[in-house]
């Protein structure tokens, strides 16, 4: 075999491989702990009587087709359950917000106490059951 060749079976496994990452990552809830930051709760209108106990917080952009299934998503998770909210910002008007929580891709949802507090992040079309139970568990502490 030519080294064009070996250089073509080489590219192509990598594609498949990083393909089978975004498969098997997209989409999955990871925990992450990161403290409230200062004014956020201002920054999100968040500041009223009674915060919600979990905010859906939602990073897109205009033309992002996964986007607008996760919104679909999430508001249905967020009709489910009273006691939380479902924000969506555009990543080209929040771009503060976007270098401040490392967003590299859209939609990113982040899932945050009525503290301000990160507990999950999801990168892609996050699952529902994954959404329920970790808003299950942050609703009940």
């Amino acid at each position: 075999m030519s080294s064009g060749a070996y250089v073509l079976l080489a590219v192509l496994a990598l594609s498949v491989a990083f393909g089978v990452y975004r498969k098997v990552s997209d989409g999955k809830l990871r925990e992450e702990i990161v403290p409230p930051l200062q004014g956020l709760s201002e920054h999100l209108h968040l500041d009223h009587d009674h915060p919600p106990q979990v905010t859906f917080l939602q990073f897109s952009s205009e033309f992002c087709q996964p986007c607008r299934v996760t919104n679909k998503l999430l508001d249905e998770v967020t009709n489910s359950f009273p006691a939380i909210c479902h924000i969506e910002l555009d990543v080209v008007e929040h771009m503060d917000l976007v270098k401040t929580y490392g967003i590299t891709r859209t939609p990113t949802t982040l899932i945050i106490d009525k503290s301000g507090t990160v507990h999950f992040r999801a990168t892609g079309v996050p699952k529902k059951a994954e959404l329920t139970a970790a808003v299950t568990d942050l609703v009940n502490v």
